[in-house]
């Protein structure tokens, strides 16, 4: 068999880097003041790449705290997203929040009911809000309230076999372990955080006594086969299929369109010359942002914010190559178009534009844009940026 994949090491960051975002530190702060009961519910593993923005968080939120919890978002300036083709999960809520002090974003998922499933298709809702909720930890190294990690163990191996596919069978028989990469480092991680003793005793309510069992001979293995989580699946199966959500043929439709919709999102994007596949939108609408100043600074700048924001947010970069019309749909469509000079014969202005030094669009142009925010030219790169995020966060 061949060795099981690990992800490659990381640099280490700097002292700053290793710092959480204000915005982050501070949105925490808040919700444990209100008393909003809440835990960070999977991938705890990587919170220090979370407080930074580098990862999401997955936030339970007891639903009776929604209201509260929506408050204190707004407050502290974060937005709500969604999916453009509006096939967004039940109970399950997007938020971005921006540090202004670093210029980074932090994506929030905001679960009211724990919502998962097969690749392409979250078609299972596990009732266990209530003893998820009831047995989290406070985390005092990173400030919040996480999942205990029995419980964490048990959606994680849940989830990983509930996605098994039968190209995954052939892989294994090839020789190739389905549990790997960062699964694998996780599920490491998580075992030597609990005992099987205390794992099966939390388990056996939710899953029943054969389905814990197996599940406590799985842990006990370093890398997990396909067999034992078939065999779990198979164990734990009689539950799960009174929490499915979907139909056998409406499930396999909606997996279809899923897969479908991420290969033309994926290839779209990489004839647009961005990395990511984000196709989330604001609710308030698409922004049209324009960058005026010589065409090398112009283009330079549209293309960072472009590759900044496209992690999450659906983005058409307008460098010359796209068309006013497809550019306007985007906008209209929700999208944010940022383009790398000012079209004065566009059929609708530009929201926002982002005035490079001296640049500048005579405001009595019947096209000029609806606001402008001169940008200093003599700061360095790293803070003309930051100006320029904060400026396109601003209006979003």
């Amino acid at each position: 068999m061949l060795a099981p994949t690990l992800p490659a090491p990381i640099a280490a960051p700097t002292s700053q880097q290793r710092a959480p975002l204000a915005v982050i530190r501070k949105l925490f702060d808040r919700l444990h003041g209100a008393g909003i009961r809440y835990c960070q519910w999977k991938s705890n593993q990587h919170l220090d790449a979370s407080m930074v923005g580098a990862t999401d968080f997955d936030l339970l939120v007891d639903r009776r705290d929604a209201s509260r919890f929506a408050e204190i978002l707004a407050q502290e300036g974060v937005k709500p997203f969604r999916k453009i083709a509006g096939d967004e999960y039940p109970g399950v809520e997007d938020y971005l929040a921006f540090d202004t002090e670093r210029g980074a974003l932090s994506h929030v998922h905001v679960h009211y009911q724990l919502t998962l499933g097969e690749k392409f298709l979250k078609g299972y809702r596990l009732p266990w809000e209530r003893e998820a909720l009831a047995a989290r930890r406070f985390d005092t190294e990173h400030g919040l309230w996480v999942m205990d990690p029995r419980l964490e163990l048990l959606l994680l191996v849940t989830r990983a076999a509930i996605k098994l596919r039968a190209r995954d069978w052939v892989l294994a028989a090839a020789g190739r372990p389905y549990m790997s990469g960062g699964w694998l480092l996780e599920f490491r991680w998580l075992v030597e955080r609990i005992s099987i003793a205390d794992l099966c005793t939390i388990t056996r309510a939710l899953v029943g006594e054969v389905a814990s069992r197996h599940l406590a001979e799985l842990v006990q293995t370093a890398v997990p086969s396909t067999g034992q989580l078939r065999r779990y699946r198979r164990a734990v199966e009689p539950r799960l299929a009174s929490y499915r959500m979907y139909g056998a043929v409406d499930g396999l439709r909606r997996r279809f369109m899923g897969e479908a919709g991420w290969v033309i999102v994926a290839a779209v994007n990489h004839r647009r010359g961005l990395e990511y596949r984000s196709t989330r939108v604001s609710p308030r609408g698409g922004l049209s942002v324009c960058v005026i100043g010589t065409q090398r600074d112009a283009t330079n700048l549209a293309r960072q914010l472009s590759h900044w924001l496209s992690t999450d947010m659906a983005v058409i970069p307008d460098l010359g190559e796209t068309t006013t019309t497809a550019a306007r749909q985007g906008r209209d469509r929700g999208k944010i178009v940022i383009a790398d000079r000012f079209r004065p014969h566009a059929a609708v202005p530009p929201d926002l534009a982002l005035a490079l030094g001296d640049a500048m669009v005579a405001p009595h142009h019947p096209r000029a844009p609806a606001r402008v925010v001169r940008l200093d030219g003599t700061d360095s790169p790293a803070r003309l940026l930051l100006q320029a995020k904060c400026a396109l966060w601003h209006s979003i």
